[in-house]
Protein backbone atom coordinates (compact mmCIF):
# COMPACT_ATOMS: atom_id res chain seq x y z
CA UNK A 1 0.00 0.00 0.00
CA UNK A 2 1.41 3.25 -1.01
CA UNK A 3 0.47 6.71 0.55
CA UNK A 4 2.01 10.47 -0.39
CA UNK A 5 1.33 12.13 3.25
CA UNK A 6 2.05 15.31 1.43
CA UNK A 7 3.57 16.34 -1.45
CA UNK A 8 7.67 15.80 -0.97
CA UNK A 9 6.67 12.64 2.22
CA UNK A 10 5.71 9.12 0.19
CA UNK A 11 5.28 6.28 2.42
CA UNK A 12 4.69 2.32 1.78
CA UNK A 13 3.38 -0.52 3.73
CA UNK A 14 4.10 -3.80 3.15
CA UNK A 15 2.81 -7.24 4.61
CA UNK A 16 3.75 -10.58 3.51
CA UNK A 17 3.33 -13.98 4.29
CA UNK A 18 5.26 -16.75 3.98
CA UNK A 19 4.07 -20.62 4.84
CA UNK A 20 6.72 -23.83 3.41
CA UNK A 21 6.31 -27.66 3.78
CA UNK A 22 9.55 -29.89 2.87
CA UNK A 23 9.19 -33.66 3.00
CA UNK A 24 11.57 -36.25 1.90
CA UNK A 25 11.83 -39.64 1.80
CA UNK A 26 14.40 -42.04 0.36
CA UNK A 27 14.94 -45.48 0.74
CA UNK A 28 17.51 -47.74 -0.57
CA UNK A 29 18.30 -51.46 -1.01
CA UNK A 30 21.33 -53.42 -2.05
CA UNK A 31 22.66 -56.99 -2.07
CA UNK A 32 24.53 -59.75 -4.07
CA UNK A 33 24.01 -63.17 -5.41
CA UNK A 34 21.54 -63.24 -7.40
CA UNK A 35 18.91 -66.50 -8.18
CA UNK A 36 18.46 -65.67 -11.61
CA UNK A 37 20.80 -63.62 -13.54
CA UNK A 38 19.88 -60.11 -15.65
CA UNK A 39 16.97 -60.15 -12.63
CA UNK A 40 17.54 -57.18 -10.79
CA UNK A 41 14.58 -57.35 -8.34
CA UNK A 42 14.40 -58.06 -4.30
CA UNK A 43 13.26 -61.18 -4.49
CA UNK A 44 15.90 -62.38 -6.82
CA UNK A 45 18.58 -62.07 -3.81
CA UNK A 46 20.22 -64.50 -2.00
CA UNK A 47 19.33 -64.47 1.71
CA UNK A 48 22.73 -63.03 3.24
CA UNK A 49 24.09 -60.79 5.66
CA UNK A 50 25.67 -58.67 2.72
CA UNK A 51 22.25 -57.64 1.63
CA UNK A 52 21.31 -53.93 2.97
CA UNK A 53 17.34 -52.00 3.25
CA UNK A 54 18.36 -48.03 4.45
CA UNK A 55 15.03 -45.74 4.38
CA UNK A 56 15.23 -41.81 5.79
CA UNK A 57 12.39 -39.76 6.13
CA UNK A 58 12.09 -35.91 7.09
CA UNK A 59 9.39 -33.35 7.54
CA UNK A 60 9.99 -29.49 8.10
CA UNK A 61 7.16 -26.71 8.15
CA UNK A 62 8.06 -23.21 8.17
CA UNK A 63 5.76 -19.74 8.57
CA UNK A 64 6.90 -16.28 7.85
CA UNK A 65 5.26 -13.12 9.03
CA UNK A 66 6.43 -9.49 7.60
CA UNK A 67 5.05 -6.21 7.85
CA UNK A 68 7.21 -3.27 7.58
CA UNK A 69 6.95 0.46 6.25
CA UNK A 70 9.35 2.86 3.99
CA UNK A 71 9.55 6.45 4.42
CA UNK A 72 11.01 8.83 2.04
CA UNK A 73 11.38 12.60 2.19
CA UNK A 74 12.59 15.21 -0.32
CA UNK A 75 14.24 12.50 -2.32
CA UNK A 76 17.29 12.30 0.45
CA UNK A 77 16.13 10.90 3.12
CA UNK A 78 14.94 7.16 3.14
CA UNK A 79 14.37 5.30 5.88
CA UNK A 80 13.05 1.28 6.49
CA UNK A 81 11.65 -0.19 8.85
CA UNK A 82 10.26 -4.34 9.33
CA UNK A 83 9.66 -6.82 12.17
CA UNK A 84 9.32 -10.38 11.31
CA UNK A 85 7.93 -13.38 13.03
CA UNK A 86 8.75 -16.91 12.06
CA UNK A 87 7.39 -20.14 13.55
CA UNK A 88 9.55 -23.36 12.30
CA UNK A 89 9.15 -27.03 13.39
CA UNK A 90 13.46 -27.02 13.09
CA UNK A 91 13.01 -25.51 16.51
CA UNK A 92 12.71 -27.11 19.56
CA UNK A 93 9.28 -27.99 20.95
CA UNK A 94 9.53 -25.37 23.54
CA UNK A 95 10.56 -22.25 21.82
CA UNK A 96 8.99 -22.59 18.19
CA UNK A 97 8.48 -18.74 17.54
CA UNK A 98 11.09 -16.31 16.59
CA UNK A 99 10.95 -12.42 16.58
CA UNK A 100 13.33 -10.17 14.92
CA UNK A 101 13.43 -6.32 13.72
CA UNK A 102 15.39 -4.13 11.08
CA UNK A 103 15.72 -0.67 10.62
CA UNK A 104 17.77 1.41 7.83
CA UNK A 105 18.14 5.28 7.41
CA UNK A 106 20.18 6.67 4.14
CA UNK A 107 20.79 10.14 3.56
CA UNK A 108 21.75 11.61 0.48
CA UNK A 109 23.81 14.84 2.03
CA UNK A 110 24.74 15.61 -1.59
CA UNK A 111 21.34 16.48 -2.38
CA UNK A 112 21.40 19.07 0.07
CA UNK A 113 21.24 22.95 -0.56
CA UNK A 114 24.26 23.76 1.47
CA UNK A 115 26.14 20.57 0.15
CA UNK A 116 29.78 22.14 -0.17
CA UNK A 117 31.62 19.94 -2.39
CA UNK A 118 29.52 19.88 -5.14
CA UNK A 119 32.58 19.85 -7.70
CA UNK A 120 34.38 17.37 -6.18
CA UNK A 121 32.33 14.79 -4.34
CA UNK A 122 29.31 15.60 -6.84
CA UNK A 123 27.20 12.60 -5.03
CA UNK A 124 27.29 11.35 -1.56
CA UNK A 125 24.69 9.14 0.43
CA UNK A 126 25.53 8.12 4.15
CA UNK A 127 23.56 5.40 5.53
CA UNK A 128 22.98 3.57 8.62
CA UNK A 129 21.47 0.19 9.33
CA UNK A 130 20.67 -2.01 12.60
CA UNK A 131 18.99 -5.44 11.32
CA UNK A 132 18.40 -8.88 13.38
CA UNK A 133 18.33 -12.18 11.58
CA UNK A 134 18.19 -16.01 12.67
CA UNK A 135 20.09 -18.91 11.86
CA UNK A 136 17.68 -21.82 12.07
CA UNK A 137 19.53 -25.71 13.83
CA UNK A 138 19.56 -28.37 11.23
CA UNK A 139 16.99 -31.00 11.31
CA UNK A 140 18.52 -33.88 13.67
CA UNK A 141 19.86 -31.08 16.17
CA UNK A 142 17.22 -31.02 18.66
CA UNK A 143 16.33 -34.61 18.48
CA UNK A 144 18.18 -37.39 20.87
CA UNK A 145 19.77 -39.60 18.37
CA UNK A 146 20.96 -43.19 19.07
CA UNK A 147 23.31 -45.58 16.56
CA UNK A 148 22.49 -49.31 15.75
CA UNK A 149 24.95 -51.25 14.48
CA UNK A 150 24.45 -55.37 14.48
CA UNK A 151 21.29 -55.05 16.84
CA UNK A 152 22.97 -53.51 19.50
CA UNK A 153 21.80 -49.55 20.05
CA UNK A 154 24.50 -46.91 21.49
CA UNK A 155 23.52 -42.92 22.44
CA UNK A 156 24.97 -40.18 20.31
CA UNK A 157 22.82 -37.34 21.33
CA UNK A 158 21.10 -36.00 23.69
CA UNK A 159 18.09 -34.25 22.54
CA UNK A 160 16.94 -30.89 23.81
CA UNK A 161 13.23 -29.62 23.15
CA UNK A 162 14.88 -25.44 24.17
CA UNK A 163 16.79 -25.06 21.28
CA UNK A 164 16.17 -22.25 19.38
CA UNK A 165 17.66 -20.22 16.23
CA UNK A 166 21.15 -18.39 16.58
CA UNK A 167 20.03 -14.35 16.98
CA UNK A 168 22.53 -11.96 14.88
CA UNK A 169 22.27 -8.77 15.59
CA UNK A 170 24.35 -6.31 13.08
CA UNK A 171 24.87 -2.35 13.07
CA UNK A 172 26.20 -1.48 9.97
CA UNK A 173 27.24 2.37 9.02
CA UNK A 174 29.12 3.00 5.94
CA UNK A 175 28.84 5.77 2.78
CA UNK A 176 28.61 5.55 -1.31
CA UNK A 177 30.25 8.62 -3.08
CA UNK A 178 30.95 9.42 -6.74
CA UNK A 179 34.09 11.69 -7.16
CA UNK A 180 34.80 14.01 -10.55
CA UNK A 181 31.81 12.64 -11.99
CA UNK A 182 34.31 9.76 -12.70
CA UNK A 183 35.81 7.76 -8.99
CA UNK A 184 33.05 5.69 -6.95
CA UNK A 185 33.98 4.98 -3.90
CA UNK A 186 31.91 2.67 -1.16
CA UNK A 187 32.74 1.88 2.63
CA UNK A 188 31.08 0.04 4.67
CA UNK A 189 31.89 -1.40 8.80
CA UNK A 190 29.26 -3.89 10.18
CA UNK A 191 29.59 -5.12 13.41
CA UNK A 192 28.05 -7.90 14.62
CA UNK A 193 27.15 -9.57 17.81
CA UNK A 194 25.61 -13.41 17.16
CA UNK A 195 23.97 -14.65 21.13
CA UNK A 196 22.50 -18.02 21.81
CA UNK A 197 25.30 -19.77 18.87
CA UNK A 198 24.68 -23.00 18.32
CA UNK A 199 27.24 -25.06 19.64
CA UNK A 200 27.80 -28.78 19.88
CA UNK A 201 28.56 -29.51 23.56
CA UNK A 202 29.94 -32.16 25.69
CA UNK A 203 27.08 -32.71 28.22
CA UNK A 204 27.09 -34.47 31.43
CA UNK A 205 28.86 -38.04 31.95
CA UNK A 206 25.93 -39.36 33.94
CA UNK A 207 23.78 -38.54 30.65
CA UNK A 208 25.27 -41.61 28.69
CA UNK A 209 25.28 -39.17 25.39
CA UNK A 210 28.59 -38.02 23.92
CA UNK A 211 27.38 -34.30 22.78
CA UNK A 212 24.17 -31.85 22.59
CA UNK A 213 23.49 -29.45 20.97
CA UNK A 214 22.66 -26.32 22.57
CA UNK A 215 22.52 -22.09 22.04
CA UNK A 216 25.46 -22.24 24.02
CA UNK A 217 28.04 -19.22 22.39
CA UNK A 218 28.23 -15.71 21.93
CA UNK A 219 30.34 -14.45 18.87
CA UNK A 220 31.61 -11.01 17.95
CA UNK A 221 32.09 -10.02 14.66
CA UNK A 222 33.80 -6.69 12.81
CA UNK A 223 33.56 -6.53 9.05
CA UNK A 224 35.58 -3.47 7.00
CA UNK A 225 34.51 -3.49 3.08
CA UNK A 226 36.24 -0.84 0.65
CA UNK A 227 34.83 -1.02 -3.01
CA UNK A 228 36.57 1.84 -5.80
CA UNK A 229 35.41 1.87 -9.00
CA UNK A 230 38.18 3.80 -11.43
CA UNK A 231 37.17 4.60 -15.11
CA UNK A 232 40.76 4.48 -16.74
CA UNK A 233 39.63 5.27 -20.48
CA UNK A 234 36.33 6.83 -21.46
CA UNK A 235 36.10 7.37 -25.02
CA UNK A 236 33.53 7.16 -27.68
CA UNK A 237 34.94 3.66 -28.93
CA UNK A 238 36.63 2.72 -25.83
CA UNK A 239 36.01 2.35 -22.32
CA UNK A 240 38.48 0.62 -20.03
CA UNK A 241 37.64 0.80 -16.00
CA UNK A 242 38.98 -1.56 -12.86
CA UNK A 243 37.28 -2.28 -9.81
CA UNK A 244 39.01 -2.98 -6.33
CA UNK A 245 37.09 -4.83 -3.47
CA UNK A 246 38.74 -4.73 -0.09
CA UNK A 247 37.46 -7.15 3.08
CA UNK A 248 38.48 -7.99 6.28
CA UNK A 249 36.59 -9.93 9.09
CA UNK A 250 37.81 -10.38 12.53
CA UNK A 251 35.25 -13.02 14.85
CA UNK A 252 35.98 -13.45 18.56
CA UNK A 253 33.67 -16.11 20.84
CA UNK A 254 33.11 -13.48 24.02
CA UNK A 255 31.15 -15.88 25.97
CA UNK A 256 29.71 -19.75 26.22
CA UNK A 257 26.93 -20.31 28.57
CA UNK A 258 27.40 -21.12 32.67
CA UNK A 259 28.21 -24.89 33.08
CA UNK A 260 30.05 -25.21 29.67
CA UNK A 261 33.73 -25.74 30.54
CA UNK A 262 35.81 -25.15 27.18
CA UNK A 263 36.55 -27.69 25.18
CA UNK A 264 37.48 -28.50 21.42
CA UNK A 265 35.07 -30.00 18.73
CA UNK A 266 36.70 -32.05 15.70
CA UNK A 267 40.08 -32.14 17.12
CA UNK A 268 40.85 -29.16 15.69
CA UNK A 269 39.19 -25.83 17.03
CA UNK A 270 38.71 -24.62 20.65
CA UNK A 271 35.84 -23.25 22.18
CA UNK A 272 36.32 -20.68 25.06
CA UNK A 273 35.69 -17.57 26.08
CA UNK A 274 37.69 -14.27 24.46
CA UNK A 275 39.12 -17.02 21.71
CA UNK A 276 39.61 -16.11 18.59
CA UNK A 277 36.66 -18.03 16.36
CA UNK A 278 38.68 -20.27 13.66
CA UNK A 279 41.43 -20.93 15.47
CA UNK A 280 42.86 -24.37 14.75
CA UNK A 281 44.83 -26.23 17.42
CA UNK A 282 47.34 -29.40 17.69
CA UNK A 283 50.75 -30.16 18.10
CA UNK A 284 53.74 -28.09 16.92
CA UNK A 285 57.31 -29.12 15.37
CA UNK A 286 59.86 -26.34 16.54
CA UNK A 287 61.41 -24.16 13.60
CA UNK A 288 62.86 -21.86 16.09
CA UNK A 289 65.10 -22.32 18.59
CA UNK A 290 63.86 -20.25 20.60
CA UNK A 291 61.20 -22.80 20.96
CA UNK A 292 63.65 -25.23 22.80
CA UNK A 293 63.68 -25.03 26.88
CA UNK A 294 66.15 -22.77 27.88
CA UNK A 295 69.17 -24.79 29.31
CA UNK A 296 69.03 -26.46 25.39
CA UNK A 297 68.99 -22.78 23.31
CA UNK A 298 72.75 -22.31 22.81
CA UNK A 299 72.64 -26.32 21.45
CA UNK A 300 70.96 -24.83 18.49
CA UNK A 301 71.71 -22.68 15.43
CA UNK A 302 75.04 -23.34 13.83
CA UNK A 303 75.89 -26.61 10.85
CA UNK A 304 77.72 -28.09 14.32
CA UNK A 305 75.00 -27.49 16.49
CA UNK A 306 73.49 -30.42 18.59
CA UNK A 307 70.13 -28.83 17.11
CA UNK A 308 69.84 -27.69 13.37
CA UNK A 309 67.24 -26.30 11.06
CA UNK A 310 66.51 -28.67 8.42
CA UNK A 311 65.44 -28.37 4.76
CA UNK A 312 61.52 -28.28 5.78
CA UNK A 313 62.18 -25.29 8.34
CA UNK A 314 61.65 -28.14 11.33
CA UNK A 315 64.38 -28.14 14.11
CA UNK A 316 65.89 -31.84 14.23
CA UNK A 317 68.61 -33.34 16.57
CA UNK A 318 71.86 -33.68 15.24
CA UNK A 319 74.11 -34.57 18.01
CA UNK A 320 76.43 -31.87 16.11
CA UNK A 321 77.24 -33.75 13.16
CA UNK A 322 75.89 -32.21 10.03
CA UNK A 323 72.33 -32.14 8.38
CA UNK A 324 74.37 -34.75 5.42
CA UNK A 325 75.34 -37.38 7.41
CA UNK A 326 72.55 -39.81 7.86
CA UNK A 327 73.81 -42.23 5.60
CA UNK A 328 77.40 -41.51 5.55
CA UNK A 329 77.70 -41.78 9.40
CA UNK A 330 75.18 -43.75 9.55
CA UNK A 331 73.06 -42.12 12.18
CA UNK A 332 69.39 -42.63 11.20
CA UNK A 333 69.01 -45.18 14.18
CA UNK A 334 70.72 -42.81 16.40
CA UNK A 335 68.97 -41.49 19.72
CA UNK A 336 70.05 -38.85 22.38
CA UNK A 337 70.03 -40.14 25.82
CA UNK A 338 67.53 -38.49 28.86
CA UNK A 339 69.67 -36.25 30.10
CA UNK A 340 70.60 -34.58 26.17
CA UNK A 341 67.26 -34.63 25.69
CA UNK A 342 65.04 -31.63 25.47
CA UNK A 343 61.52 -32.06 27.46
CA UNK A 344 63.10 -35.09 28.89
CA UNK A 345 62.23 -36.80 25.76
CA UNK A 346 64.29 -39.10 23.61
CA UNK A 347 64.16 -38.08 20.06
CA UNK A 348 65.65 -40.12 17.02
CA UNK A 349 68.45 -38.12 14.45
CA UNK A 350 67.19 -36.18 11.72
CA UNK A 351 63.49 -36.29 12.66
CA UNK A 352 60.49 -33.54 13.96
CA UNK A 353 60.62 -32.33 17.52
CA UNK A 354 57.14 -31.42 18.95
CA UNK A 355 56.96 -28.74 21.33
CA UNK A 356 55.83 -30.04 25.18
CA UNK A 357 55.88 -28.53 28.39
CA UNK A 358 57.93 -28.61 31.55
CA UNK A 359 56.49 -32.36 32.14
CA UNK A 360 56.86 -33.46 28.96
CA UNK A 361 53.59 -33.17 27.24
CA UNK A 362 52.80 -31.74 23.85
CA UNK A 363 51.38 -28.30 23.98
CA UNK A 364 47.94 -27.72 22.23
CA UNK A 365 46.88 -24.93 24.03
CA UNK A 366 48.68 -22.27 21.35
CA UNK A 367 46.79 -21.91 17.53
CA UNK A 368 49.21 -21.76 14.18
CA UNK A 369 46.46 -21.12 12.21
CA UNK A 370 43.09 -19.35 11.14
CA UNK A 371 40.34 -20.80 8.82
CA UNK A 372 39.57 -17.03 8.23
CA UNK A 373 41.84 -14.78 6.56
CA UNK A 374 43.27 -11.93 6.82
CA UNK A 375 41.85 -10.42 4.29
CA UNK A 376 40.21 -10.61 1.01
CA UNK A 377 40.66 -8.54 -1.79
CA UNK A 378 39.96 -8.40 -6.04
CA UNK A 379 40.67 -6.69 -8.93
CA UNK A 380 37.91 -6.39 -11.62
CA UNK A 381 38.66 -4.98 -15.48
CA UNK A 382 36.25 -4.22 -18.25
CA UNK A 383 37.88 -3.25 -21.53
CA UNK A 384 35.33 -2.35 -24.62
CA UNK A 385 36.44 -1.45 -27.91
CA UNK A 386 33.66 -0.81 -30.69
CA UNK A 387 32.22 -4.63 -30.61
CA UNK A 388 34.71 -6.42 -28.55
CA UNK A 389 34.61 -6.97 -24.98
CA UNK A 390 36.53 -8.03 -22.49
CA UNK A 391 36.08 -9.16 -18.34
CA UNK A 392 38.82 -10.26 -16.25
CA UNK A 393 38.92 -10.81 -12.70
CA UNK A 394 41.48 -11.47 -9.94
CA UNK A 395 40.46 -12.30 -6.30
CA UNK A 396 42.93 -13.31 -3.15
CA UNK A 397 42.76 -14.31 -0.08
CA UNK A 398 45.21 -13.82 2.35
CA UNK A 399 46.43 -15.56 6.07
CA UNK A 400 44.23 -18.19 6.21
CA UNK A 401 45.05 -22.32 6.90
CA UNK A 402 43.50 -25.26 5.65
CA UNK A 403 44.64 -28.88 7.32
CA UNK A 404 45.62 -30.66 4.48
CA UNK A 405 44.45 -34.23 5.60
CA UNK A 406 44.94 -35.85 2.17
CA UNK A 407 48.41 -35.03 2.33
CA UNK A 408 48.86 -36.08 5.95
CA UNK A 409 47.12 -39.68 5.47
CA UNK A 410 49.50 -40.06 2.48
CA UNK A 411 52.31 -40.05 4.61
CA UNK A 412 50.97 -43.02 6.46
CA UNK A 413 50.41 -45.15 3.15
CA UNK A 414 53.50 -44.32 2.26
CA UNK A 415 51.57 -42.40 -1.43
CA UNK A 416 53.53 -39.20 -0.91
CA UNK A 417 55.65 -38.35 -3.63
CA UNK A 418 57.93 -36.11 -0.90
CA UNK A 419 58.61 -39.96 1.30
CA UNK A 420 60.06 -41.24 -2.41
CA UNK A 421 63.96 -41.19 -2.21
CA UNK A 422 64.89 -41.99 -5.78
CA UNK A 423 65.87 -38.07 -6.62
CA UNK A 424 67.65 -37.74 -3.60
CA UNK A 425 71.31 -37.96 -3.25
CA UNK A 426 73.35 -39.73 -0.31
CA UNK A 427 73.09 -36.43 2.03
CA UNK A 428 69.76 -35.09 1.18
CA UNK A 429 67.36 -38.97 1.77
CA UNK A 430 65.86 -38.88 4.72
CA UNK A 431 64.58 -41.71 6.90
CA UNK A 432 60.66 -43.07 6.53
CA UNK A 433 60.43 -42.75 10.17
CA UNK A 434 60.57 -38.94 9.36
CA UNK A 435 57.19 -39.20 7.12
CA UNK A 436 55.70 -41.73 9.09
CA UNK A 437 56.62 -44.10 12.29
CA UNK A 438 54.25 -45.65 15.03
CA UNK A 439 53.93 -44.31 18.23
CA UNK A 440 56.69 -42.64 20.34
CA UNK A 441 58.63 -43.15 23.60
CA UNK A 442 56.28 -41.35 25.15
CA UNK A 443 53.05 -42.72 23.63
CA UNK A 444 51.61 -39.26 22.74
CA UNK A 445 50.83 -40.18 19.03
CA UNK A 446 53.44 -38.47 17.34
CA UNK A 447 54.23 -40.67 14.31
CA UNK A 448 56.48 -38.21 12.20
CA UNK A 449 55.02 -35.79 10.06
CA UNK A 450 51.81 -38.05 9.89
CA UNK A 451 51.30 -37.50 13.54
CA UNK A 452 48.84 -40.83 13.36
CA UNK A 453 46.14 -38.09 11.44
CA UNK A 454 46.38 -35.50 13.93
CA UNK A 455 46.82 -31.70 12.92
CA UNK A 456 50.07 -30.04 13.18
CA UNK A 457 52.09 -27.13 11.93
CA UNK A 458 53.22 -29.80 8.67
CA UNK A 459 49.83 -30.76 7.82
CA UNK A 460 47.84 -27.00 8.53
CA UNK A 461 49.28 -24.92 5.54
CA UNK A 462 49.12 -21.69 4.56
CA UNK A 463 46.46 -21.51 1.85
CA UNK A 464 46.29 -17.86 0.63
CA UNK A 465 46.13 -17.63 -3.21
CA UNK A 466 45.50 -15.64 -5.92
CA UNK A 467 43.26 -16.81 -8.45
CA UNK A 468 42.43 -15.78 -12.09
CA UNK A 469 38.58 -16.11 -11.32
CA UNK A 470 37.59 -15.32 -14.78
CA UNK A 471 38.15 -14.26 -18.57
CA UNK A 472 35.34 -13.38 -20.81
CA UNK A 473 35.67 -12.50 -24.23
CA UNK A 474 32.40 -11.27 -26.26
CA UNK A 475 32.03 -9.84 -29.40
CA UNK A 476 28.66 -8.18 -30.59
CA UNK A 477 27.43 -9.32 -34.21
CA UNK A 478 24.47 -7.53 -34.21
CA UNK A 479 21.48 -8.72 -36.26
CA UNK A 480 21.95 -12.42 -39.07
CA UNK A 481 19.43 -12.55 -41.65
CA UNK A 482 18.04 -9.31 -39.90
CA UNK A 483 17.36 -10.55 -37.04
CA UNK A 484 17.65 -10.22 -33.34
CA UNK A 485 21.21 -8.63 -31.53
CA UNK A 486 23.49 -11.55 -31.54
CA UNK A 487 26.59 -11.72 -29.49
CA UNK A 488 29.45 -14.33 -29.36
CA UNK A 489 31.58 -14.79 -25.99
CA UNK A 490 33.65 -17.56 -25.03
CA UNK A 491 34.22 -17.72 -20.68
CA UNK A 492 37.03 -19.25 -18.99
CA UNK A 493 36.65 -19.56 -15.08
CA UNK A 494 39.26 -20.73 -12.55
CA UNK A 495 42.28 -20.40 -14.88
CA UNK A 496 44.86 -20.30 -12.45
CA UNK A 497 45.64 -20.79 -9.28
CA UNK A 498 48.94 -18.91 -7.57
CA UNK A 499 49.44 -20.45 -4.17
CA UNK A 500 52.21 -22.26 -2.55
CA UNK A 501 49.18 -24.88 -0.30
CA UNK A 502 50.23 -28.45 -1.47
CA UNK A 503 47.43 -29.94 -2.46
CA UNK A 504 44.90 -29.34 -5.75
CA UNK A 505 42.90 -26.34 -4.35
CA UNK A 506 43.28 -24.12 -1.33
CA UNK A 507 39.24 -23.48 -1.65
CA UNK A 508 38.10 -26.20 -0.10
CA UNK A 509 36.43 -27.16 2.77
CA UNK A 510 34.50 -30.26 4.58
CA UNK A 511 31.21 -29.69 4.88
CA UNK A 512 28.99 -29.88 7.60
CA UNK A 513 30.52 -31.05 11.09
CA UNK A 514 30.29 -29.31 14.54
CA UNK A 515 30.52 -25.67 13.17
CA UNK A 516 28.35 -26.38 9.99
CA UNK A 517 30.58 -24.39 7.28
CA UNK A 518 33.23 -25.60 5.00
CA UNK A 519 34.54 -22.02 4.94
CA UNK A 520 35.28 -22.63 8.77
CA UNK A 521 36.03 -26.01 8.79
CA UNK A 522 38.83 -25.46 6.34
CA UNK A 523 39.53 -29.59 6.07
CA UNK A 524 40.88 -30.52 2.52
CA UNK A 525 39.65 -34.71 2.72
CA UNK A 526 39.66 -35.79 -0.63
CA UNK A 527 36.77 -33.26 -1.59
CA UNK A 528 36.60 -32.61 -5.37
CA UNK A 529 38.51 -29.84 -6.21
CA UNK A 530 37.10 -26.53 -7.98
CA UNK A 531 36.70 -26.93 -11.84
CA UNK A 532 38.09 -25.39 -14.58
CA UNK A 533 35.65 -24.63 -16.96
CA UNK A 534 35.49 -23.00 -20.75
CA UNK A 535 32.45 -22.20 -22.12
CA UNK A 536 31.40 -20.89 -25.56
CA UNK A 537 28.20 -18.87 -25.55
CA UNK A 538 25.82 -17.24 -28.37
CA UNK A 539 23.16 -15.58 -27.11
CA UNK A 540 20.72 -12.77 -28.68
CA UNK A 541 18.06 -10.12 -28.10
CA UNK A 542 14.88 -9.48 -30.24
Amino acid sequence: ARKDLRRDLNMRFTVRGLYESQESVKDSLSGTNLLVPGLFTASALVPSASNSVNSTGTQVRQIGMFAGIDLEFKERYILNTQIRRDGSSLFGTANQWANYGRGSLAWRASEEPFWPLKNTINDFKFRAAIGQAGNRPSFSQQYQTFSISNGTVSANTLGNKNLRPELSTEIELGFDAEILHKYGLTVTHAHGIVTSELLQVPPSASSGFSNQWKNAGQLDNATWEFSLNVPLIERRDLQYSARFNFDQTKSNITGIAAGIAPYYYGSTYYVASNVKYGEIYGRQFLNKCSQLPTAFQSQCGTSTSNFQKNQDGLIVWTGGYALTDGITKNLWMAVNGAATAPFGVVESWGNPIVLRDSLGHAITSQSFGSALPDLRYSVAQTFTFKKLSAYVLLDAVKGNSVWNQGRAWSFGDFMNKEEGQASASVSTARPLGYFFRVGAPDNQGVGGLYDLLGTNTVSVENASYIKLREVSIGYRIGKIGGQGDWTVSFIGRNLKTWTGYKAFDPEVGATGGASGSAALNAVDNYGFPNLRSLTFQLSSSF
